[in-house]
């Protein structure tokens, strides 16, 4: 028996704008998902290896896969942005590679697990599998199809701004991504200023946040985070239920952001929150009956168990 297990990610900053080749930057979350893969007499044929199985037998050139049963357990809330769809990619093709007697390579995993949410997700960036694969704390942008910059950052987020964040769940929003991402671009090719003032403005904030977590600038990454998040507003992406919460997360002495699609109405899926006196935070956060709960960030990648 085989066992692969991969954290989820959320966006520090430089969701959407990543899509249109802006970089962004991203972290793992401590909540795992992981896939148990096993020798069988008979092959289930499901939704998930009809897409796996064709891309690892190109890759590898195979004309067969020998019968095989593949569980995947997560304790990752499904349909919230954390990257489950990412997920699900990274850790069935890891399994599929290992139990083929594969060599372990993180690069050829991700490489595959890209093309397995192709399909899952229609035009992903390729971020939330990188992420994903590597962990920690990831710099990532899509120049082209044929060239995609990761770097896993050579630090980590300060144990003094990591404790102060909290994620924040508003629910499952109503539109899928790929749904989301349609209505975007056709927003922007009907407005292209806006879309040139979000991307220049999203990449500005994206490296000014990448300094201050490596100096632990908490006044600098509230205010990033502030101003990130009026920046996505300005697009669309999130709802008047949510900005609402977010105002009041302001107001407090802190700062909050969606962290992946979005909605233009209802649940927005997982905030990003920080604020320095977590029983301030916590207060608003409550106020609305909403799940929170804090988590490590910045935890190792794909491994297996």
């Amino acid at each position: 028996m085989i066992r692969v297990s991969a954290p989820c990610k959320v966006y520090l900053l430089g969701e959407w704008a990543v899509v249109w080749g802006k970089p962004a930057l991203l972290t793992t979350v401590d909540l795992r998902m992981t896939a148990t893969i096993f020798p069988s007499r008979n092959s289930e044929s499901t939704e998930l290896r009809k897409i796996i199985e064709p891309i690892v037998k190109k890759e590898l050139k195979l004309k067969k896969i020998p019968a095989y049963d593949l569980k995947i357990d997560s304790e990752i809330p499904m349909g919230v942005h954390f990257g489950t769809s990412a997920g699900v990619a990274v850790v069935s093709i890891a399994a599929l590679l290992t139990f083929l007697k594969v060599k372990w390579d993180l690069d050829l995993i991700n490489k595959l697990s890209y093309e397995a949410e192709k399909h899952l997700q229609g035009n992903p960036s390729g971020a939330d599998n990188s992420t994903i694969v590597y962990g920690g704390l990831v710099w990532y942008r899509k120049e082209s199809e044929s060239l995609k910059i990761i770097q896993k950052l050579p630090f980590s987020i300060p144990s003094k701004l990591a404790k102060n964040f909290v994620l924040i769940n508003t629910g499952t929003p109503k539109l899928t991504t790929k749904k989301m991402i349609a209505q975007i671009t056709a927003d922007f090719e009907k407005n292209p200023s806006l879309k040139d003032n979000f991307l220049t403005s999203q990449e500005k904030l994206t490296r000014e946040l990448l300094t201050a977590i490596k100096n632990a600038d908490e006044k600098e990454i509230i205010r990033i985070i502030r101003v990130g998040e009026k920046n996505l507003e300005s697009i669309g992406v999130c709802s008047p239920e949510v900005k609402e919460i977010i105002r009041k997360i302001e107001t407090a002495g802190g700062a909050a952001k969606i962290c992946g699609a979005g909605a233009f109405e209802g649940p927005t899926g997982v905030l990003l929150a920080y604020h320095k006196n977590q029983k301030k935070l916590l207060k608003v956060v409550k106020s609305y009956n909403l799940p929170y709960f804090k988590a490590k960030l910045g935890v190792e990648g794909l491994k297996q168990e």
